[in-house]
């Protein structure tokens, strides 16, 4: 009788729990994150934990970059105009924007845009369920 009740109990629970997918972070809040502490560690020269946002070579090398995907070609930075008009809305030193094109579920072509100079282009590789920088081109 028991083991008809435990069972009960956990079927019971298993249909109020939302389901796993529901529960991890999307693949663009989960990049929004990492992008974001990599900057923050990065303004507050924090160099080990910088570090730790970039995977080594030999991972990236394992996955080549979708460089002839279209959405990869195509994918381009925020216009400068709304870049401006959010950090003016802010205080001038508010959030980056950030512009996210994922590609295959694997990669990510991201641009961090700020009011004045170029953007940032950082390419995003996914291995597990982690996000890390694979490749990083400053902007100004």
């Amino acid at each position: 009788m028991t083991f008809v009740r435990l069972t009960a109990c956990i079927a019971l629970a298993l249909t109020w729990a939302p389901p796993l997918r529901a529960q991890l972070a999307s693949a663009e809040e989960a990049i929004r994150a990492e992008v974001h502490e990599f900057y923050r560690d990065d303004r507050a020269d924090r160099w080990p934990d910088v570090l730790g946002h970039f995977w080594v070579g030999k991972i990236t090398a394992r996955w080549t970059a979708p460089t002839s995907d279209p959405a990869w070609v195509h994918a381009h930075p925020a216009p400068r105009d709304s870049v401006c008009a959010r950090e003016q809305g802010q205080g001038g030193e508010g959030e980056l924007a950030t512009t996210i094109a994922v590609i295959d579920d694997r990669w990510a072509r991201v641009f961090v845009s700020r009011c004045v100079g170029a953007p940032d282009e950082l390419w995003m590789l996914r291995v597990g369920e982690q996000w890390r920088i694979a490749r990083m081109i400053r902007g100004s």
